[in-house]
């Protein structure tokens, strides 16, 4: 059987809406019923189509589409007559939708996780409390045997106990071995690390030194990241702005520096005709 596990939690969620809501909040989700109700009659077999139809054709038209996803509440108790106990007839209980999910068309793109044994399998007795559940709309069950990858057989509940028992087995075992390495004498193992157990071994790795008992320390060398207010950064910020600092000072000195001009060269023979003057030049 191909039985969508994701609808089928769309259908749960549904369902409980259909009892509880009322006025515009009902009509908003109408479209939401809608959705799930065209996608699981057009996945569904002729069959399946024909049963879901004939369950929801008694019902008031102005109903839909929430009569599809409609779960009748059992009645406490059971009704006994002569010793008789009558109970609902399975699939009674349940939406009508869940006819058209669990009469899904199989095809060859279907997801694995979807597959559950048929009723009357060789491997459908492990399955027979989940068909029961659907039966009897049993939705706190049903969600117990939906697991993260499909459905489980058994449900989580089962599955992880055994998973658990499991990891405590490997803890177990793993409690009673050594974590490797040279014997420090008193009766514990220098190897680095922490034993399975939960308990440090008496040679574990030192943050800043070696092993005890002559190991070499294997632990990564610690990166440091770049910081600008590094100790080491600081002080060279600091040397090269002195040392730029000295350059521009000396720079500048020498420019503000007087320069000694040359008096110009003393003529070793001066002149001895000066030049005429203007009232004395010849006509």
């Amino acid at each position: 059987m191909l039985l969508d596990r994701h609808r089928l939690l769309r259908l749960i969620e549904l369902a409980e809406l259909e009892r509880r809501v009322v006025g515009p909040e009902r009509m908003l989700r109408e479209e939401d019923v809608a959705l799930l109700v065209k996608a699981a009659y057009d996945d569904a077999t002729d069959l399946a189509r024909a049963e879901f139809l004939a369950r929801v054709r008694p019902m008031p038209t102005t109903a839909w589409p929430w009569s599809a996803v409609h779960a009748t509440t059992p009645r406490s108790g059971a009704a006994v007559n002569g010793g008789i106990v009558y109970s609902p007839a399975p699939g009674a209980l349940a939406p009508a939708a869940l006819v058209l999910l669990r009469g899904q068309a199989d095809g060859a793109d279907a997801d694995p996780g979807n597959r559950v044994p048929d009723r009357g399998q060789a491997n459908a007795a492990a399955w027979e409390p989940l068909h029961k559940a659907l039966d009897l709309w049993d939705t706190t069950t049903i969600k117990k045997w939906i697991g993260p990858q499909g459905w489980v057989a058994g449900g989580m509940s089962s599955a992880q106990a055994q998973g658990s028992g499991g990891a405590a087995t490997n803890a177990g075992g793993a409690a009673g071995q050594t974590s490797g390495g040279q014997s420090s004498g008193g009766g514990q193992t220098s190897g680095g690390g922490q034993s399975s157990g939960g308990g440090q071994s008496s040679g574990g790795v030192q943050p800043n030194g070696g092993q005890p008992g002559g190991g070499t320390n294997t632990s990564a060398p610690t990166t440091v990241p770049f910081s600008w207010r590094h100790p080491g950064v600081v002080a060279t910020g600091i040397t090269i702005a002195a040392t730029a600092g000295a350059t521009i000072y000396a720079l500048r000195s020498r420019r503000r520096r007087p320069v000694h001009l040359a008096a110009p060269p003393t003529s070793s023979s001066p002149s001895t005709n000066p030049a005429p003057r203007t009232s004395e030049e010849p006509t």
